[in-house]
């Protein structure tokens, strides 16, 4: 007699080599919810502290300048490498807007 695995699908209980899968233990019942409560939750600052920031300072411009520009050297071979000019255009228009809203486009906070 030939064992055909086709027929002994799926395996109930009674047959040899059931498994019954992974026991999971049963989950806990959901914590219960505290009510709201009006005026006792506070609302957290978005905008921040309402001192003034200081402006970069010069040493900070030019070294934060300079690792734009190490960065701007190696996108520009990789982007040329794969979509000639076209590339090297996007990559420093990417490259000048980074360095507008990290300089906040040329205006001084404070």
């Amino acid at each position: 007699m030939t064992h055909d695995p086709e027929a002994a699908w799926p395996l109930t209980e009674t047959d040899q080599g059931y498994f019954p899968g992974p026991m999971t233990a049963p989950t806990p019942p959901p914590a219960p919810l505290v009510p709201y409560t009006p005026g006792k939750m506070q609302t957290p600052s978005i905008i921040g502290p309402d001192q003034p920031t200081k402006p970069m300072s010069h040493g900070a411009r030019i070294a934060f300048l300079a690792i734009i520009l190490g960065a701007a050297i190696p996108l520009t071979a990789i982007s040329a490498s794969y979509a000639d000019f076209f590339g090297v255009i996007v990559a420093w228009m990417g490259i000048v807007l980074v360095a507008a809203i990290a300089f906040g486009f040329g205006f001084r906070r404070g």
